[in-house]
């Protein structure tokens, strides 16, 4: 007798997509966001097109922000499954909108629909990562792999979630990822030096863009910035 395949739970699929995340470097859940992102834009312009509910979130919304507006035309361009049509038949409602509010002078205002989608994908994932720092091996996993650094902001919404025992712990692996990569930094601009004779090695050369990430992120989510929403357990 065939024995099924046990079904990966959506708690096992949020695990498995952080520890991908983790093994990538950079912010784990930035780069998580990215894959979401990502995803969601294709299909949406890919699969829902011509979806009501979709298509009216967008029209209520009076379209995307700027932002999502450049990366829905890159993967477009670079798409053929996808191409022109899907993105005209989703411009040509909100090109009508902005003719009648000309007409009848009557201001829009914009609320992006994607963005919308990210935010509570943002919550989630920081949630999830805070619930799984003690119930899995996601801190080890975290700690074990130099080249994965919580942003600023991301690092500071789940350490102010977290238990007092497991905030202080995380802080700890924080504070040694931070100061590896400031002395990486240091030495690349020491090593610039005119009398110095040696070579940069490739962590020094991309501890700058490594930096950057830190302090504010990548991608989506390093257009807002999150405020903490709570204080540590005196647990």
């Amino acid at each position: 007798m065939l024995l099924k395949k046990p079904r990966t739970s959506e708690k096992d699929v949020i695990y498995l997509a952080l520890v991908d995340s983790i093994s990538k470097g950079g912010c784990p859940i930035c780069r998580t966001l990215e894959k979401s992102e990502n995803n969601l834009i294709w299909i949406i312009l890919y699969e829902h097109v011509n979806d009501p509910y979709v298509r009216e979130k967008i029209n209520k919304g009076n379209g995307l922000c700027g932002y999502h507006y450049k990366k829905v035309i890159d993967m477009a361009k670079q798409d053929p499954l996808i191409g022109g049509l899907g993105p005209a038949i989703i411009v040509e409602d909100l090109l009508s909108r902005f003719v009648e509010s000309i007409n009848t002078d009557i201001p829009l205002s914009t609320k992006c629909y994607i963005c919308s989608e990210l935010e509570k994908t943002e919550d989630s994932y920081i949630a999830s990562f805070v619930s799984k720092l003690d119930t899995t091996d996601l801190l080890s996993r975290y700690e074990s792999n130099p080249e994965s650094i919580l942003c600023y902001k991301h690092f500071m919404e789940i350490y102010s979630r977290l238990p007092k025992a497991t905030a202080q712990k995380l802080k700890e692996i924080q504070l040694k990822k931070l100061n590896s990569l400031l002395g990486e930094l240091r030495s690349y601009i020491e090593k610039h030096d005119y009398r110095y004779i040696g070579t940069i090695t490739e962590n020094e050369a991309k501890s700058w863009t490594k930096a950057i990430e830190a302090l504010v992120g990548s991608g989506w989510s390093a257009l807002f910035q999150l405020k903490p929403k709570g204080k540590h357990s005196k647990q």
